[in-house]
Order: C-alpha cells, then structure tokens, then sequence
C-alpha cells in the first residue's frame, strides 16, 4: 500500500515532521503506518506487522501497545484499535483478531455468538476484493452499541472483529444515537478496506 514517495518509512520520521493525527503521534502505531500520504481523506496505509492484511487506518485512532499480541508460529496477531481521547463525545474500540487457520465461516460464527452471549444475525456486505468475503451482525443485548464482523477468504485466512461505541457522559440520547450510526458508518467503510494478503486475485 505504499506509493514510494516517501524515502524514509513513518517510524523512521521525526513525529514533528509527521501528520498531526493521533495515529502518527503514536510511536507504537506508527510502526504499523507505510505512508505519510493518505489513501482517502483521515485515512492512512497500514500493514499488519505478520504482513498477512492490509487497511486504510483511521488517522484518529491509535494501536494499544499492551494489548497488542503476534504469535507468528500460531500465525495469529490480535490488534486492538481506539479512540485515546477520552473528552471526545464518543470514543470507538475494535478488537481485531486474525488467523490463518478456519474450519469453516459458520463456526467461526457461532463461536462469536458465543463470546457475544448472543446468536448474532450475520449479514453479508459486498467486498472489495475477488475471492474475499465480508459480513457483519449488530450486538443487540450489549451494554453500548456494537458489532461483529467476519472477514474471510477462499485461502481460510480470517479476521474477527469485535466493535463497540461509547457516547460521552452528559449527551443527550438523540445525540448519540447520530453519532453511533454515524460512527458506525465509517468504522464499516474502514473495515471493508481489509485486504488479506493471501487473497487470490480473481
């Protein structure tokens, strides 16, 4: 996802010399940026570190260090994506699991029913990619608003993604019911930018 044009990778930059967002601030989630040049507006190049998936990374948005986890000999990585300003009105966490390993697209299903403690009602969206597939469920009983998603393709690699939304203390229900459709909305545009390296082109 880089374009070559600049000559020296966004963690080798001096922070001064980088884009003003929180993902460029960050040394940890710096690491994981390929370019200072966006993809698309608050949007920048991001490569998984086991290298097996790509995104168009939310510029205001920041990988948490102590959470993160890369069992290359198990060929998983566990990326946990948020808002780290807490006096914004609402403030966004994905917990983003992936495998190179799957026995099938409904169990993995059902097993994020099971960690949702509710049977999830999955539904499809259209991929950007051949051979690559994506669905998504609301979390209906869940303290604050959330969703599921399913990346997967024809080569068994997969993403699991846990999503949930919370509005700041003091808003009005009108208020954040906007924001989290809003928020949610770019959260799935983001997510649809998920491309697993080991996708066939079709």
């Amino acid at each position: 996802m880089t374009n070559g044009k600049e000559s020296a990778a966004p963690s080798d930059m001096d922070p001064k010399d980088l884009p003003d967002v929180p993902a460029f601030q960050d040394e940890f989630t710096r690491s994981f940026l390929t370019s200072t040049e966006p993809v698309r507006e608050g949007y920048y190049p991001f490569e998984a570190k086991t290298g097996k998936f790509t995104m168009a990374f939310p510029g205001d948005m920041e990988v948490i260090e102590r959470s993160y986890t890369n069992a290359s000999a198990r060929d998983s990585e566990f990326v946990d994506i948020t808002h780290m300003d807490n006096e914004l009105d609402l403030v966004t966490n994905i917990q983003l699991k992936y495998y190179g390993f799957m026995s099938s697209e409904e169990s993995i299903k059902e097993g994020m029913s099971k960690n949702s403690n509710e049977n999830l009602d999955f539904r499809p969206l259209e991929s950007q990619y051949e051979g690559q597939y994506i669905e998504y469920a609301d979390l209906t009983e869940a303290h604050r608003p959330a969703f599921a998603t399913l990346i997967w393709n024809d080569n068994k690699d997969n993403i699991r993604i846990f999503a949930d939304m919370s509005c700041k203390k003091g808003l009005s229900s009108q208020r954040c019911d906007e924001m989290v459709k809003a928020e949610k909305e770019r959260i799935l545009k983001s997510l649809k930018t998920i491309k697993l390296t080991e996708t066939k082109e079709g």
